[in-house]
């Protein structure tokens, strides 16, 4: 049974498993902009009904808007797929990795990725 997109996220030193995290698409609850960005919200990956996963994806104030509309076109790729991962922004570059960055539909928008 396909689960559809799997969605990944990684911040800019992942060393622990606070600093990135792959989510399922059909856990994303809401987009909200704020200074600096937007933050994006699912469902807890332990099932905790009280509480959330929060994605900081920030960019320029006054980008937000473009930001939301080109994450939903990402969530919406490959809608009857077998549960692909895309990667939405991976920053990592612990260990010598190369960052891959943010998806290409955010145009160059997406500057870093943040995890709490």
């Amino acid at each position: 049974m396909a689960n559809g997109n799997f969605l990944w996220f990684a911040e800019a030193d992942v060393q622990e498993s606070q600093d990135a995290l792959m989510v399922a698409q059909k856990n994303f609850l809401q987009a909200d902009p704020v200074s600096g960005g937007v933050n994006l919200y699912f469902k807890d990956i332990e099932g905790n009904e009280a509480a959330r996963e929060t994605v900081l994806l920030s960019c320029t104030n006054g980008n937000q808007k473009d930001v939301m509309e080109a994450f939903a076109r990402i969530m919406g790729s490959h809608p009857h797929g077998n549960g692909p991962m895309i990667v939405v922004a991976d920053y990592n570059v612990a260990n010598g990795q190369t960052a891959i960055g943010a998806h290409a539909e955010f145009r160059g928008l997406v500057t870093a990725v943040t995890i709490s």
